[in-house]
């Protein structure tokens, strides 16, 4: 739909600038709210934005154009699936709460 042209546009020009990444990022904690309250998810705002974060810092050292786009792609693709509502309730909690951070969790409480 709409949002897929936008992707094949950005990912046609080479996305070398991180303006893209900062779009997509600010896209989803723009709708996260929404989303909640649609899947009616019981998670602060704040740990959302929190694992939505920690999504994005995982591949910050990326330096490959074109897997960046193709982050990008997948992105704007899993936002307007889950703002479609064509994803379950446990679907969008696999991506809240991810294992790898609640690992991160318990290994900051015990040191």
């Amino acid at each position: 739909m709409a949002l897929r042209a936008l992707v094949k546009a950005d990912t046609a020009k080479k996305v070398a600038d991180r303006t893209s990444v900062t779009q997509l990022y600010r896209s989803i904690i723009k709708e996260l709210p929404r989303v909640l309250s649609i899947y009616d998810v019981d998670m602060p705002i704040n740990e959302a934005k929190k694992a939505v974060s920690y999504h994005f810092k995982k591949h910050e050292n990326l330096k490959d154009g074109r897997v960046i786009g193709l982050l990008i792609a997948k992105g704007y693709m899993e936002l307007e699936e889950t703002l479609m509502q064509w994803k379950q309730k446990t679907h969008l909690l696999r991506i809240l709460e991810p294992m790898e951070l609640q690992q991160l969790d318990t290994t900051q409480l015990s040191a």
